[in-house]
């Protein structure tokens, strides 16, 4: 008699996307993610602050207390990775949460997710907001080809030499360039495109998007220092903000 093998889904993966710094995750964020959000009882976080105010904006009435969690950030190391990949022998789902946007993107959960696709596990990214695609929808840049630069080196030849990767992505294959500062630096390196950039480059500055303070602005370097001779320098000193050249 011929039997038919049930189909075994393994254990998944889910990359949850955070808000952009809204507290209305239910307003930003799809059903399938918050479903995600409720159903996991472990998460991969890269903050437990961040991770603890969306799951209480998600779900107030369970305490992170109640979970188990694994930070995987700029401090993890070679050793603590061994240990999360001891999570992905077992059964359970697992939840991956970035501090804001997308995981995976510009955030080191992307090691989490080579270990889930060696162990042979399903990996299931949920939509939400991405500050690089919204900046870049929103810019009037090529969005056919781009590059994101992440941040820049903060001095000296090396942050020089990204400045000619920059004008040679731009120059030679068109590519739009996108990049982002420590938000305390934000000021200077507004000053420092008004200097460096020639007067018909093309420069928008996206800050706090999606947020009821979102503010985007796109023009070429000669209207951008009309504008500070006649309403100064734009605010952007300690907010998120990311900077585009095309």
């Amino acid at each position: 008699m011929e039997t038919t093998k049930r189909l075994i889904m393994p254990p998944t993966l889910h990359l949850i996307p955070n808000t952009l710094g809204s507290r209305t995750p239910h307003l930003d964020l799809p059903a399938s993610a918050l479903e995600a959000l409720h159903a996991c009882n472990r998460f991969i976080v890269e903050s437990q602050g961040s991770w603890g105010r969306l799951m209480n904006d998600v779900d107030g009435e369970r305490s992170i207390r109640e979970l188990e969690y694994f930070l995987l950030n700029e401090h993890t190391d070679e050793q603590d990775l061994l240990e999360l990949t001891r999570w992905f022998r077992g059964t359970e789902d697992i939840g991956l949460v970035s501090d804001a946007g997308c995981p995976g993107v510009a955030d080191p959960g992307a090691q989490a997710v080579r270990i889930a696709h060696a162990c042979g596990w399903r990996v299931r990214p949920h939509i939400g907001p991405s500050s690089i695609l919204l900046a870049l929808m929103a810019s009037g840049m090529n969005g056919q080809a781009f590059a994101f630069k992440g941040y820049l080196p903060r001095a000296g030849k090396h942050r020089d030499q990204r400045w000619k990767e920059m004008r040679e992505g731009l120059q030679r294959r068109r590519e739009t360039q996108i990049f982002m500062e420590p938000p305390y630096r934000n000021d200077a390196t507004f000053r420092e495109c008004l200097d460096r950039l020639p007067p018909d480059q093309q420069l928008c500055v996206a800050v706090e998007l999606t947020l009821e303070t979102e503010w985007i602005r796109s023009m070429a370097i000669e209207d951008w220092r009309e504008e500070v001779k006649r309403n100064g320098t734009p605010s952007l000193n300690k907010r998120p903000c990311l900077f585009l050249i095309g």
